[in-house]
């Protein structure tokens, strides 16, 4: 997971043109890259007007080998050159997913 802050001369609108249009196909090449996931923001209910980040990407791995392997390849590394060109800052963090899309269905309702 990558969250990624614009730089201070861009506004919001140039920023996701800038990842949409410019920087996802430095990244759907990526060896081993199982899904990609781009969300962009546009407001924030804690920090309204003063939104801490711009965007979060989501990459899924088979694994750490595989992620390590992508990102230390030649295309791992021209699309992090191509990104760090762009923003301001970056987080990148490695999480593992927990879906609970099936609570949903339940209504939130624990069975006893």
């Amino acid at each position: 997971m990558v969250l990624l802050r614009r730089p201070a001369t861009w506004t919001r609108e140039r920023f996701h043109r800038w990842w949409l249009d410019e920087h996802v196909p430095y990244v759907t090449v990526l060896p081993g890259l199982r899904k990609y996931r781009v969300s962009l923001v546009t407001g924030s209910t804690s920090h309204p007007g003063q939104e801490p980040w711009d965007g979060v990407a989501e990459l899924y791995f088979d694994d750490r080998a595989a992620l390590d392997a992508a990102w230390s390849s030649p295309l791992g590394q021209k699309a992090l050159a191509h990104s760090q060109e762009s923003h301001s800052a970056r987080l990148s963090l490695i999480a593992e997913e927990h879906d609970l899309s099936a609570k949903l269905r339940e209504g939130g309702q624990r069975s006893s």
